[in-house]
Parts: structure tokens; sequence; C-alpha cells
């Protein structure tokens, strides 16, 4: 978020983005001069308000990518159905224990995405997440406004943080302190190394193919086109019309993963004529070969796009992910696109990095004009060679008033 406010924890100001970065986790090699960095997780946190970081600089590290969490108790009943901070609390010590199994702590957050029905209990989860963080931990942190599978239900959260795992593979892990199903994995461990972002696959109801399996089949197809399997998925995030089928969405999700727990899902009501998207991130493998930034690739069967990928690899020692940001003033239409892809340009150069770096998009809007400003705006500032993997949505809000467009983004530096 960029617009400034106070910070009651730091008393001294802000200085510049490298300056003002807290590196954790450094290893000896690092501090005796080790050429590639150690893993480490360093918190840039410009003018981003107490408790949150304009970005996040992760450097060779697993990473834990959570389900979404909700304010449930051990026995799976909805906690505070009244009371926000009620709710807020729970998720978050969901979240913390569900962390911990896999090898990670809310010390090690890196991301936290936040889903709420209103702006004041998004702002609330960062608050109370504040006050459960040591003032050098700053995760980003992206809000958005939508209704949940239980109506009840009044705010959820999923999040990316470091793990101090060293596997190989993809680890699916069950935390048998939250409440859940045991086919479905609360978190999943990805090995440090190179990852595969795909792009939305948006589908209508057809006669022959429901529009989830419809768009999983294509996602499973370009995973082959990778080289890579089921086994490789880290975390599912499904866009559906209406979110209260959440629960037959999964069950068709599912059957795409015979023999193993079902990696993390997230879901989001989006306001779409098209029922479903899916997006997926997964593991690639190490290739042996250097690293090379981001690649861009798109299926044989697929034309190209000046606008997004339908992959970015991401082939870099180092990711950056940027909380969700907004115009820095009240505005729509274009002036609104043009003072956030701005912003955008201004903390990519903070991070080393710039716009022919970027690995993963998510555009949310809430309304058919910041929508229309998002398409308008991608041509004139991506190299239409080097569009990242994206996804567009219409949502019920963006947790910011006198908004209505929001991205965040995931990035690498500039090489």
């Amino acid at each position: 978020m960029n617009d400034a406010q106070p910070n009651h924890r730091m008393t001294r100001p802000i200085m510049t983005a490298l300056a003002a970065a807290v590196c954790l986790m450094i290893s000896p090699a690092a501090q005796a001069g080790d050429e590639k960095a150690a893993p480490s997780i360093q918190y840039v946190p410009l003018d981003a308000p107490s408790g949150m970081s304009q970005a996040v600089l992760v450097d060779r590290m697993p990473l834990v990518h959570t389900r979404q969490l909700f304010p449930l108790d051990t026995e799976g009943k909805l906690v505070g159905p009244d009371s926000a901070d009620v709710q807020i609390e729970q998720v978050l010590s969901n979240l913390e224990a569900v962390l911990k199994t896999a090898g990670s702590g809310l010390d090690r957050l890196i991301r936290l995405n936040v889903y709420a029905l209103s702006n004041e209990t998004a702002d609330r989860v960062r608050q109370l997440l504040d006050d459960r963080l040591d003032d050098a931990v700053r995760p980003a942190i992206t809000s958005v406004l939508t209704p949940l599978p239980d109506r009840e239900v009044l705010v959820a959260v999923d999040a990316v943080a470091g793990s101090a795992s060293s596997g190989q593979k993809v680890a699916l892990k069950r935390c048998p302190q939250v409440a859940g199903d045991d086919r479905c994995a609360d978190a999943a461990v990805l090995p440090a190394g190179d990852i595969a972002y795909l792009s939305g696959m948006p589908q209508p109801f057809e006669l022959t193919a429901l529009p989830t399996t419809k768009s999983m089949a294509l996602l499973m197809d370009i995973l082959q086109d990778l080289k890579l399997t089921p086994e490789h998925v880290v975390q599912v995030k499904v866009f559906v019309n209406p979110v209260t089928s959440a629960k037959e969405v999964l069950e068709e999700l599912r059957a795409f993963f015979p023999g193993q727990r079902m990696p993390p899902v997230v879901f989001v009501e989006w306001l779409a004529s098209v029922p479903v998207e899916i997006e997926l991130i997964a593991q690639l493998p190490p290739s042996g070969r250097p690293a090379a930034g981001v690649q861009y690739y798109n299926p044989p069967q697929y034309r190209p796009s000046n606008t997004f990928s339908r992959v970015a690899l991401m082939r870099a020692d180092r990711q950056i992910y940027l909380s969700g940001l907004y115009a820095n003033k009240p505005s729509r239409g274009e002036p609104q696109a043009d003072l956030l892809f701005g912003r955008l340009a201004e903390v990519l150069e903070k991070t080393g990095s710039d716009m022919r770096h970027l690995v993963k998009a998510t555009y949310y809007v809430s309304d058919h004009d910041a929508a229309r400003w998002v398409d308008r705006t991608r041509p004139k500032i991506f190299d239409p060679l080097r569009p990242p993997a994206a996804s567009k949505l219409m949502v019920h809000g963006v947790a910011r008033a006198e908004r209505t467009l929001t991205v965040d983004m995931i990035a690498v530096q500039a090489q």
C-alpha cells in the first residue's frame, strides 16, 4: 500500500529502499562474502504502513504456500460470528500453526493475501498481525473484498513464507491443530529453485465438460508440455462465481491429483459471466543450466498475447514480492491507471527490477472502467515479448476507499 501512514513502532524516519531493508536468516557463507546470496528474506518498507513492506526480496529459499485459512476452531466451528477481531485472531493463529507444521513461522512471513468483506476488516488484519510480529518482520500484503464460501466468515488469508526445509520435492503438509480435510494439504513446501507460474484459464459452461474440469485439463496439458506432473503443483487458485460452489469445485479438482493430497487451494469470488478461472504455481525441477531470470512460454496451440504470457518460468536466485499497489490519491479512469503503474515502475526500480522482469501479475478491478484501463495501459508499459503470466479479475472491492484497481506482482532482478 503506498499511502504513507505513521509507524507507531518505529521512531526514526524510513530511509531509501535498500538502506531500510531488513535482512533475516543470513548464513555464515554470505557474511564471508560468498558470490551467491545466502537464503534470506529482505523487507523493503518504503512508504508502507506499519506492519508491512512495499516489497519483500527472497533469495534462494524454500517457500511455504498455504491454502486459504478460515476462522475455524479445531473442531471446524466458526468462532466470533459477529466479531471481525475474534475471527482475525483465529485466522492468524491457524496460519501460525500451519506455518509451524511446514518448518516455518510468522517470523519468516513473505506475503499475506487477505480476503475480507470490508475495508475496515482488511486493514484490521494488518494491525493485529503487526501485534504478533517483531518490528523487523514486515510482509507484503494484498487485500481484496470478496464473499467467502461460508457467508458468516468475515475474513480469510493465505500466505507465502520462508521454510527451513531441505527437501528436493514438493512436500504437502497437513496441520493436525487446524480443522481441515486430510485429503487436502494445508501447505506445500516448494524447494528452493525454479518456479512455474501458469496464467488463469477461464472456461464457460459446455454440454460435454464442466468448466472446472475443462480449465484444469488445459492446465494439466501445459504442465505436461513443461514435463511436469501433478506432484509438482504447489498451489491452485480458483476464481469462481459464486464462491458458495467452492466445495463442489474442490471435489472436481481432486480428480486431477489421484493418489496424493490435493495441493493448497484458494478461492476468490469473481464477477464474470464465465464461472471459473484457475491458475497454478508449480515447481520446476533443477535443469542444470545457469539462472536466466525469467522465461516466458506460450504453448503452440495458443496465440501469443502482448499483455500476458501463458506461463512464466522463474529461473533466478532472487524473487521480489510486491504488496498490492494503488493510485496514491483518489482517482478513476486513465489517471488511476497512470498513477498506479507509475508507482509500480518506481517500486521496481528501487528493488533492482523493471517492467521487463515481471513474473506474475494479478489485476483486481471493481468496475468496468478500471478493467478497461488495465487493458489499455498494459500494451504501453510491457515489452510485447516479455509480458508476465497474469490474471485479471472483477471483484467486489479492492480494500481501499475511492479506488477501483489494485495489482500485486512478483518480479526478479533485472539482468
